[in-house]
């Protein structure tokens, strides 16, 4: 693709992610542009903080396939898995491969292999250290990635805008509840596991206070998480703070 080409679509999809209002139409445009750079799928995220995160406590937007989100979540590959750790230690983007390299070891390459089985063979991360110490990013994968130079300049500022206006959509939905006072048909129990999450609690930390399984509290705010229509922990805390369920 000509750079002209390459500058013009992102500068297009930019413009779609701005007149986003909601997390899902960031995922809708993300996934419509994938074959403009070769990605299949994608995910948009925190790094985890705390060794009982899990991936569903830290992501924001999920365009995995997913059976392998299922699987990433089921094996706990948040705390493996190469791309993480070494987002954490780079300020530059990086392909999937480079992390491999860089980060050397069986289990990691264990998530690699088990990522090829779901088509999902190269990768591209773009990641984001915030000044309130959170470390955030988004990776991009498929089956054939292979990104010239321009090309990956143009998906980073995609990857910039996106993150950027998926994180200004979470701040300003949590920050809208005194204007909606609708209900959601939650249980008791999982407003009281929205509640500690949005409090900074872990799912184990959770299980802990509340005198129940860690696998229950999943289920709680699987559950909850469901019947606001969000995707992950994140958007859950924030539609029930946005709804008045939670404060």
């Amino acid at each position: 693709m000509q750079f002209f080409s390459v500058r013009q679509a992102a500068f297009d999809i930019i413009e779609q992610i701005r007149r986003a209002d909601n997390l899902q139409s960031i995922c809708d445009v993300l996934k419509e542009h994938g074959a403009t750079f070769g990605y299949d799928a994608f995910t948009l995220g925190y790094v985890p903080r705390s060794s009982q995160q899990t991936m569903r406590d830290c992501i924001i937007i999920s365009g995995w396939p997913p059976a392998w989100a299922r699987r990433y979540q089921a094996r706990n590959h948040i705390r493996i898995d190469p791309v993480l750790t070494y987002m954490r230690q780079v300020v530059d983007p990086f392909s999937w491969q480079q992390a491999a390299d860089a980060i050397a070891s069986p289990s990691g390459r264990m998530v690699m292999d088990e990522a090829r089985a779901f088509q999902l063979r190269d990768g591209f991360c773009v990641p984001f250290h915030q000044p309130d110490g959170n470390e955030a990013g988004i990776s991009f994968g498929g089956e054939r990635m292979r990104l010239s130079q321009d090309e990956r300049a143009a998906l980073h500022l995609v990857a910039i805008y996106a993150v950027s206006a998926a994180r200004a959509i979470v701040r300003s939905t949590a920050g809208s509840c005194a204007r909606s006072r609708v209900g959601a048909p939650l249980t008791d129990r999982e407003i009281e596991c929205l509640k500690w999450a949005s409090a900074g609690k872990t799912a184990w930390e959770t299980s802990v206070i509340l005198s129940i399984s860690r696998r229950t509290v999943e289920q709680h705010l699987g559950s909850a998480a469901h019947k606001l229509n969000a995707v992950g922990r994140v958007q859950s805390v924030a539609e029930a703070i946005r709804l008045g369920i939670i404060n």
